[in-house]
């Protein structure tokens, strides 16, 4: 078996796939400034999100991991292995939800609500899930995946897929690269922090409202303003720092109702 062809296509499918529960996660479980639209999830344009590409194949790569004088295929061996893709994934998504936050002044997730969570890029809460994918991929799907990959990875259809995929993928990420550019210059002029959900909600509802037509190659296009009057209108409902803050007043103002509520003062 080719490892790299293998990995091309893990990338592919673990991409695309993750796309696909972060749509749907996104609309049903609440975060900071979400909207109860569709919106896609990633930074990028099409519907991949590499870090689920990146992590999946490190998830391959890492199945093959053996200990000496330990049965490859004994339970002792699959309970390390999996440890080590656990933390490998927290890993990765720590390092990448810091680079977005120092390199690009941008929050792309929040986990400041979750308890024990580390300046609320990683928590406890989804290094289990994390925990819960690798080990559906590591006692599940590695094996079937492996004779699947085995005969399709030389198949013409394969490469077809492959040079097709590729090529849409750098020509989105060199446009995303520039766009995401232009939004750090904007969130240091501007001296703020972006939630990049909300402010993929908000850009949204502003094209709604103004009745623009939505394409789905185009996500951040908008022509009724221009990104700095877009930013200088609404930056208001897609900094961080500021969201976090409406958060905890609303949470403080529910406490205090809720205690002047249970006050029964006898007479």
């Amino acid at each position: 078996m080719d490892t790299v062809k293998s990995v091309a296509f893990i990338f592919v499918f673990g991409s695309v796939g993750g796309w696909v529960i972060e749509f749907f996660y996104r609309h049903f479980v609440p975060s900071i400034g979400q909207t109860k639209k569709w919106v896609n999830p990633g930074f990028l344009f099409g519907p991949w999100l590499p870090l689920y590409g990146i992590g999946l194949s490190c998830l391959y790569l890492m199945s093959f991991i053996t200990f000496p004088g330990m049965d490859p295929d004994g339970w002792g061996t699959k309970i390390l292995v999996l440890l080590i893709m656990v933390a490998a994934m927290t890993v990765i998504e720590l390092i990448t939800g810091y680079i977005f936050f120092i390199r690009l002044n941008m929050r792309l997730w929040d986990y400041t609500d979750n308890r024990f969570n580390f300046y609320g890029l990683i928590c406890p809460l989804y290094t289990f899930f994390w925990g819960i994918i690798c080990a559906i991929y590591y006692l599940i799907v590695h094996k079937p995946m492996l004779k699947f990959l085995d005969f399709f990875t030389d198949t013409l259809v394969f490469h077809i897929l492959m040079i097709s995929f590729y090529t849409v993928f750098i020509l989105d990420f060199l446009h995303a690269i520039k766009f995401l550019r232009l939004l750090k210059h904007l969130a240091k002029e501007f001296n703020i922090v972006i939630l990049f959900t909300a402010f993929r909600g908000k850009l949204n509802e502003v094209r709604n409202n103004s009745k623009e037509e939505s394409h789905f190659f185009r996500p951040f296009e908008l022509k009724s303003l221009s990104m700095r009057a877009f930013f200088e209108k609404y930056r208001d409902t897609f900094t961080f720092s500021k969201l976090r803050g409406k958060l905890v007043a609303i949470r403080e103002r529910r406490s205090e109702a809720s205690g002047t509520t249970n006050e029964n003062p006898r007479s």
